[in-house]
């Protein structure tokens, strides 16, 4: 009983710290998602930087973003199946995908937060153990790392209340001045990375991340709503940086078959019609995320398609 108070009393220590809040980052938003949704997003961070409905929200309309970091298919549709009672029927619901999304490792658990959204039996390698310490006792499984997260968490707070506040102005110019050569040098890293951590390593994953996209894209239609793929925008080198073979073995053949299966529409929002966007630095945070103000041009381009389409009046 002594050890069981002490393991609670750490854990809320520990869930006042960054590593804490930073595991379960964006998931307070889930505690008020409203009913009757009428337009939606799913996806990553890249869908999570994108939208932002407040433009839509002004024509008296309900939207609500579900995105997470690194949110793989597989758990867009299991939050999807978690909420799918608070969407109206007609709503438009855009599901982004990236690069890798058909590369994903399907066969990997799902994280923390998960146990703390998700029915027990929409959790991948689900434990009971796992789940009494995810919400109830966060500290407890931690092992030699608590201490260190504590800590850490305790000196970057110290630190910075000493850190001095760069001059706005200032900062503004620099940013403006590197931001292609920031841009650039993001793309060739990230591209690597992507290459040799994704598309190579999780190829095997495609067609079981395919077969996933296509049912819930029709079990969508078949609920009445409206779901739109996406690739959401990316600065023009990092878009177009991938070996061509690979790229298109991994994403772009896949997408097509998607499309031919399903019907859906497809927004690729890194294609020449978006040149000027792809290449203007202030709408990129780095290579593969927009900025705020990426994000208002790049919705203002969303509702601009929504209105054509007739999905918006």
């Amino acid at each position: 009983m002594l050890a069981v108070c002490i393991l609670v009393g750490v854990s809320e220590i520990y869930k006042k710290g960054l590593t804490y809040q930073g595991t379960y980052s964006g998931i307070e938003k889930f505690e008020n998602v409203p009913d009757n949704i009428e337009f939606a997003n799913f996806g990553p961070s890249y869908g999570m930087c994108c939208f932002d409905f407040e433009t839509i929200e002004a024509r008296a309309k309900t939207g609500f973003n579900f995105s997470l970091t690194m949110q793989d298919l597989y758990h867009d549709y299991a939050i999807y199946k978690t909420f799918e009672d608070n969407f109206k029927d007609g709503a438009v619901v855009a599901i982004p995908l990236s690069y890798f999304s058909f590369c994903s490792d399907t066969n990997a658990p799902s994280g923390n937060r998960y146990y703390k959204l998700l029915d027990r039996g929409y959790i991948k390698g689900y434990t009971m153990e796992k789940e009494v310490s995810t919400k109830f006792i966060p500290a407890y499984g931690k092992g030699g790392t608590l201490g260190r997260d504590i800590t850490n968490d305790l000196l970057n707070t110290i630190m910075k209340k000493g850190v001095n506040t760069l001059d706005v102005e200032t900062a503004e110019v620099s940013e403006t001045s590197e931001k292609y050569a920031e841009l650039k040098t993001d793309s060739a890293t990230r591209v690597t990375t992507i290459e040799n951590g994704n598309l190579k390593v999780y190829a095997d994953h495609i067609a079981v991340n395919e077969e996933l996209l296509v049912n819930w894209i029709e079990e969508m239609k078949e609920d009445g709503l409206v779901p739109v793929l996406l690739l959401t925008p990316y600065w023009h080198e990092y878009a177009n940086g991938f070996d061509t073979e690979l790229l298109n073995i991994s994403y772009n053949a896949p997408v097509a078959r998607v499309v031919e299966k399903t019907g859906v529409d497809y927004i690729n929002f890194c294609g020449e019609e978006y040149y000027e966007y792809t290449h203007t630095p202030e709408y990129f945070s780095n290579c593969d995320h927009v900025s705020k103000e990426g994000s208002k041009a790049f919705m203002n381009l969303y509702v601009d398609y929504l209105i054509q389409k007739g999905l918006l009046k």
